[in-house]
């Protein structure tokens, strides 16, 4: 039965089920009209009670991009890119006392990443952001860049021009659906 949905496909379906994350990007800021257009999907995803518990923080200037990737790198002990070279950062908090902040969070980010899809525009879900928020460093970052206090980090989208092959799909995962019916 899941295995049917190919045969429903519309515009919806396919932009889904072709949606990768990117992991490499050109050298080229997305375009402010790209960019509105992603995060008014994010502001119009479904929140619990209708509470729009989220906040964006839109970061693209690369001194600050370059300090995130440093306390990142720090707070993971890695040299590698957590951000891939992305030109854009969408990190994503939500308040902390709203009844469902991280889920709220999350379903922004999801409309957010189909959104660029549909648009050709590469984005990958990034987690250590919400972690480096609760760091010294990352608590100093969030004040510095505006992230309102009382906010609880969800996570950080990346965005930009995807550079490369188009990912291939993995496998999903079997025996993850049951039906009682």
């Amino acid at each position: 039965m899941v295995k049917e949905v190919r045969n429903l496909m519309n515009e919806v379906v396919k932009n889904i089920l072709e949606r990768r994350s990117w992991r490499s990007y050109e050298d080229r800021q997305i375009s402010d009209q790209e960019l509105d257009t992603i995060l008014q999907c994010g502001l119009w995803a479904p929140s619990a009670m209708n509470q729009q518990s989220w906040h964006f923080t839109v970061v693209q200037n690369k001194e600050r991009i370059a300090e995130l990737t440093k306390g990142c790198q720090k707070m993971m002990d890695t040299d590698r890119d957590p951000f891939y070279g992305a030109p854009t950062l969408v990190v994503v908090t939500a308040k902390a006392d709203c009844i469902a902040p991280q889920q709220d969070g999350s379903l922004a980010i999801e409309n957010m990443m189909l959104a660029a899809s549909s648009l050709g525009i590469g984005s990958c879900w990034i987690n250590c952001l919400a972690r480096f928020l609760t760091t010294e460093d990352g608590k100093a970052f969030a004040e510095k860049v505006g992230i309102p206090a009382g906010y609880v980090g969800v996570s950080c989208l990346i965005l930009g021009y995807p550079q490369g092959e188009r990912p291939e799909p993995k496998e999903r995962a079997q025996g993850t659906v049951n039906f009682v019916k």
